[in-house]
Parts: structure tokens; C-alpha cells; sequence
């Protein structure tokens, strides 16, 4: 689906012609998405990634990602929609250095030999949007193990492990 998404790119190339890339992805082609929290991997992700000049920086590229994902609901455990819609500027980095020269809205992306693999950059910026624990609006949490704390807990009877000294002081006496 994503025949417009190639495996790696040269970022001087990229960023030289000011390449766009858009297209569509499916989430199952995403290999590091957190499936314990994702219902289903159906979702179509629709991507445009532009790269652009940096004057501080290798490059930049501003990522527009929208689509729909089905989580599910760590409180109750039913599914929902998620809307995920971002537009995220980075900048590329090959040293560590060169992340204080960002602006403050552009977040670091880091490369290796100017190659820049486009599937990562969305992986990301997804990773970085989906909850690490994802409610469902007004979800309740619906369990027979939870105490309702307005009830007085009920006393229980302890026995004092000193009771049976005691009961010995009184005999040696």
C-alpha cells in the first residue's frame, strides 16, 4: 500500500530538493506499535512528510499524520476510536551538540550516514501520540475486587502474641 514510502532516503538529497512524500500506510506495516494496546491493526494512516532547509540544523521535515485507531481501554476493557492527527516539525541531528541549535518547537531526529528511514520517522511520531495507557472517555472501572472506600473497613480480631507472658508472669508469682 505504501508504494510511495521507500526504505531509506538521503537526507542531502531530500532536503536539497525538498522532497515531499505522501501517501498511505497501513498500521499493520508498522512494526513496533504496541499491539497489547491496539484492537485492531486495520487503520489506514495517511502521511505527508516534507523536508526543508535548516539553517542551524542537517535538515527538516514537517510529518502530518491523520487517521483513526481502535484501542483498547485499559479501565474497562472495551474498544474505541482514537482520533490521531498531528504536524510535527524535527530537525535531523548527528550530534549531540547540534540539538541545543533546535528551535523550541522542533523536535531532535537522530541519523546515521544521511540515510533517513521515512517508516521510522511516522512509527515515531505515532509511538509519541498513542497513550501508554489508554482511557475511553467516561470509562468506569467495573471490578469485584475494588473496596469501596466510603464503607469502614471491619475490625478485625488480633490475637497479642504477649497475652500467653502474661498469663506466665502471673503463674511465677
Amino acid at each position: 500500500m505504501a508504494k510511495s514510502l521507500p526504505d531509506s532516503i538521503d537526507l542531502n538529497a531530500a532536503v536539497r530538493k525538498e522532497w515531499q512524500l505522501k501517501g498511505e500506510i497501513l498500521l499493520s506495516d508498522l512494526d513496533r506499535m504496541p499491539l497489547e494496546l491496539i484492537a485492531s491493526t486495520d487503520a489506514v494512516i495517511k502521511y505527508d512528510i516534507a523536508f526543508k532547509h535548516s539553517k542551524t540544523v542537517l535538515g527538516e521535515a514537517v510529518i502530518r499524520i491523520e487517521t483513526e485507531l481502535v484501542l483498547i481501554c485499559q479501565r474497562s476493557l472495551d474498544t474505541f476510536m482514537f482520533p490521531l492527527v498531528t504536524d510535527n516539525t524535527i530537525g535531523f541531528i548527528s550530534e549531540l551538540e547540534d540539538e541545543a541549535k533546535l528551535v523550541a518547537d522542533v523536535s531532535p531526529s537522530w541519523v546515521e550516514d544521511m540515510l533517513v528511514d521515512p517508516k521510522a520517522l511516522l512509527e515515531d511520531e505515532i509511538l509519541l501520540m498513542i497513550p501508554d495507557i489508554p482511557l475511553k472517555p467516561g470509562a468506569k472501572l467495573d471490578s469485584q475486587y475494588l473496596t469501596d472506600h466510603d464503607e469502614e473497613p471491619a475490625a478485625e480480631e488480633t490475637q497479642n502474641p504477649f497475652a500467653a507472658l502474661k498469663d506466665l508472669k502471673k503463674d511465677l508469682k
